[in-house]
């Protein structure tokens, strides 16, 4: 609502003026903020869902064995996807395996 009040003054007539107080401008502040915030983690659910590691790195980051990582492919707990012959582990499929097996949030 405000930045479409705000975009009707900015291409109307020139020689407009506005008055702005104190609470205004917070309001004003806080709401970009938000947006912003919105779009960052927007962003950062994109990324995380197309970043990859390696098995080698899979297994630094849960602290656990290549057998282990194999028995969880088998066992369809964490899959990889393949680019070619090379598996690789999605960072949002880790993200949701450390959440549920080591209840980090």
């Amino acid at each position: 609502m405000a930045a479409e009040i705000i975009s009707s003054i900015l291409d109307g007539p020139k020689g407009v003026y506005l008055v702005v107080d104190a609470t205004d401008m917070k309001a004003a502040f806080q709401e970009f903020l938000r947006i912003t915030r919105e779009a960052e983690d927007e962003q950062r659910a994109y990324d995380d869902e197309l970043a990859t590691v390696t098995r080698e790195e899979a297994c630094k980051i849960f602290n656990r064995s290549y057998s282990t990582l194999l028995r969880w492919e088998k066992d369809g707990y964490l899959v990889p996807v393949k680019i070619g012959k090379t598996p690789l582990y999605k960072m949002s499929d880790i993200k949701d395996v450390l959440n549920q097996k080591f209840g980090n949030s």
